[in-house]
């Protein structure tokens, strides 16, 4: 696992901008994108992982803005 300088885990949103996320998603999972980001939304949620949470429902905001 990574850390930070002071020892905490780093988390993707530490140095994700939904906007690459957009992109990045969109290479990797095709059509099936916008899903991805929600399955990943979810699996942060049911960790325990508010912060990168957030990020994918960014993330899925972005989506819906930049394609409906």
């Amino acid at each position: 696992m990574l850390r930070t300088d002071n020892g905490a885990a780093l988390r993707l949103s530490d140095f994700a901008d939904p906007n690459d996320a957009v992109i990045a998603a969109i290479e990797l999972y095709g059509p099936e994108a916008q899903t991805a980001a929600a399955y990943c939304a979810l699996e942060a949620h049911f960790a325990g992982r508010p912060a990168d949470f957030r990020l994918w429902c960014e993330v899925f905001r972005v989506f819906k803005t930049r394609f409906h």
